[in-house]
């Protein structure tokens, strides 16, 4: 008989300390946690959560890099998809897109993919990496993107990987 691996818990922060700070209360996957995750994932030959994705990632791709413990590979992956994993491995609800995809939630929990993919943003940004695997050298022109919305980011990194000067203006920037 298999025996069943669990979802990993989001480790939070502890109430009492958190209203004391203004830090994240999710604290992230460990090391551990995201390997434990990672190998829940069936690797399904036609992924279902790759269709819940609104950026398209190749979901399974990244998880086989994650558990396969290629951290830097799996972010320069993730990056040639959606340039902004920290971000939306935090804010994406994925609740209802990718992960409500995965076939696993059909019996069980889906797969953590939001919480996969802040691990590796947050490994990269903790081992002081930047990886951009398609950008180019800057170009010495500058310009504005007005709104930091989606639509607004997405512009402003796809300007900073052709290597444009890029500011991005937001209505609270009135003066």
């Amino acid at each position: 008989m298999t025996r069943l691996i669990l979802r990993p818990k989001m480790p939070q922060q502890d109430p009492k300390v958190r209203i004391t700070n203004f830090e994240e209360v999710p604290l992230g996957y460990t090391e551990e946690m995201a390997q434990v995750e990672a190998n829940r994932c069936l690797q399904c030959p036609d992924p279902t959560c790759v269709e819940g994705c609104p950026v398209n990632i190749d979901i399974p791709g990244f998880i086989k890099l994650i558990k396969e413990k290629n951290y830097r590979k799996a972010i320069e992956y993730v990056k040639e998809f959606n340039i902004l994993p920290a971000i939306c491995g935090r804010v994406c609800p994925q609740e209802v897109q990718c992960e409500q995809a995965c076939i696993l939630g059909k019996k069980r929990e889906p797969i953590a993919i939001g919480a996969l993919e802040r691990y590796i943003a947050d490994w990269e940004r903790n081992h002081s990496l930047k990886a951009c695997p398609d950008c180019q050298p800057p170009i010495n022109i500058k310009v504005a993107v007005l709104g930091s919305g989606p639509a607004g980011l997405t512009c402003a990194a796809d300007l900073t990987r052709k290597g444009y000067d890029v500011t991005v203006f937001e209505a609270f920037h009135k003066g």
